[in-house]
């Protein structure tokens, strides 16, 4: 179901559950399942609304650098980090979540004493390679490394990391 067929159909749940049957569950699903809506869609759907009071996708947002955001409003990027500056809207640099826990670290020796053992008591061969494969993904973007927030401490970790 493509983007804007689910938001007309979560809009014309809605509309039915709030003004017609007066946010009465059942009459609601009974009349979608009629048109062939998933049981669990119809649910899900209310109970999105009744949770949040908000069902549509929410805005996505892309980083975006303040020199390529003043051209858009034919100010520069100085002016925009100026007002910036008093709202306490900082920019920081995104920070590197770590790669292994300190137990990790330790069983790492163990672990490849294990592996070479296995591997060396058998006719195994042992290829390596230099190759280094990567995505590009926000975090590879350079224009995407950072982040713009007032408080820091406060910042969901799946962002500052």
């Amino acid at each position: 179901m493509t983007r804007i067929n689910r938001e007309h159909m979560q809009k014309r749940i809605l509309q039915h559950y709030i003004n017609i049957t007066n946010k009465q569950n059942q009459i609601t699903v009974k009349h979608f399942l009629q048109e062939k809506a998933p049981r669990q869609t119809i649910y899900s759907i209310i109970n999105k609304y009744e949770d949040s009071g908000y069902v549509g996708d929410k805005p996505r947002s892309a980083g975006i650098s303040l020199r390529r955001l003043a051209p858009q409003f034919k100010v520069s990027y100085q002016t925009i980090s100026n007002h910036l500056k008093p709202m306490g809207t900082h920019y920081y640099k995104k920070q590197r979540a770590p790669k292994y826990t300190d137990q990790q670290l330790q069983e790492i020796p163990t672990h490849a004493r294990r592996l070479y053992r296995i591997l060396s008591n058998n006719d195994f061969e042992l290829l390596m390679h230099d190759k280094k494969y990567f995505l590009l993904r926000d975090q590879f973007v350079p224009t995407n490394r950072g982040l713009c927030t007032s408080d820091k401490r406060t910042t969901p970790p799946q962002i500052k990391f």
